[in-house]
């Protein structure tokens, strides 16, 4: 999980234990690996690059509908937001559709033991902005994502939090299920105050 805690290893220790930087992964620990003293990348789970693609998904979907929760300052002008009485502007969303998605782009596929060979250059790869994919006995078991986006997507969880709160659970909605989500929402009374209760 994005919000889990986050395990370190350097590039040396990836080198020679790459299998247990994915168990980690695999666990819901992401696994924040350096070089040269920086940051290089994320490595997080097949599973959770599933998720969060799906949760972009639901974004575009109440994009959609005229709502952008990633523009929201806090989680707590969410409910405003939702219920139309706060808009933002048309420059702001503009930025945000020009935005880069890492999680949602086509990554390179690795085997477990090119990591072992060449793991400079995939971190480099990476660092550039190119997302990794590790395939392993047929799946997808972890991926590269860069240190940005990994936080980029940890601030978006208190969004997804918020919602799932208020009853919408991002990661699994559909559009008619989002849609209506929005409109009983913008109906209920409680959203005058801003209530996270739709």
């Amino acid at each position: 999980m994005i919000v889990g805690e986050l395990r370190t290893m350097a590039v040396h220790e990836l080198r020679d234990k790459a299998r247990l930087g994915i168990a980690y992964a695999q666990a819901g620990t992401p696994v924040m690996i350096f070089q040269h003293g920086e940051p290089a990348a994320v490595l997080i789970a097949g599973d959770e690059v599933a998720r969060w693609v799906a949760i972009e998904g639901s974004l575009s979907a109440l994009h959609g509908l005229d709502v952008y929760p990633e523009l929201a300052d806090d989680t707590s002008s969410l409910g405003s937001l939702l219920a139309g009485r706060e808009r933002p502007s048309n420059a702001a969303a503009r930025r945000l559709a020009r935005e880069r998605r890492q999680i949602l782009e086509i990554p390179r596929t690795i085997g477990i033991t090119e990591i072992q060979r060449r793991v400079a250059s995939i971190l480099d790869e990476v660092g550039e902005g190119r997302p990794t994919a590790i395939y392993s006995s047929g799946k997808y078991v972890g991926f590269f994502i860069t240190p940005t986006e990994y936080y980029r997507l940890r601030k978006l969880s208190r969004v997804v939090a918020w919602f799932r709160t208020a009853g919408l659970e991002l990661a699994t909605a559909d559009v008619p299920e989002i849609v209506d989500f929005v409109s009983r929402f913008r109906d209920a009374p409680g959203t005058a105050t801003g209530s996270a209760v739709g």
